[in-house]
């Protein structure tokens, strides 16, 4: 005689996937960084060979009205070429930006999506072979039939 499930069984389940899509949620939507970084877009004045020890390319940018010179961390720009950068806090005086592409801005959301739905899909699997073992195994009341 099969044992009938409790409605309790089903509430906890319900229960553990209903808080799971609310983690995955927050997981997904969750804002990366606090801290909101200033772009300004330069142009490569002085290119610098990437061999030299110093090789720090100078850039022109404007900053508000005023346009600075600054040096880029990075070498082997061409002269002219436009780059999106990221400014640090203190403009005033000399400074060094960073290349916009080259800091970290925390996973895109498209790369969290895919891998959220990869382990989904991997727990769906398991739980499927899971009951695909479990259907397949006799029962004590089959064997004594």
């Amino acid at each position: 005689m099969a044992v009938p499930r409790s409605p309790v069984r089903w509430a906890l389940v319900l229960l553990v996937v209903g808080l799971t899509a609310v983690a995955a949620a927050v997981a997904l939507w969750w804002p990366r960084t606090s801290t909101e970084v200033r772009r300004a877009t330069a142009t490569v004045v002085a290119p610098a060979s990437c061999g030299d020890a110093e090789a720090y390319d100078r850039v022109e940018l404007t900053i508000g009205d005023r346009t600075h010179t600054a040096k880029l961390d990075g070498c082997g720009h061409q002269r002219d070429e436009v780059v999106e950068v990221v400014l640090p806090a203190d403009t005033s005086g000399e400074f060094t930006v960073q290349a916009a592409a080259s800091t970290p801005q925390g996973m895109p959301f498209d790369v969290r999506l895919t891998t959220l739905l990869m382990c989904l899909s991997g727990l769906a699997g398991g739980l499927y072979a899971y009951l695909l073992t479990r259907r397949s195994q006799p029962t004590a009341s089959a064997e004594a039939a």
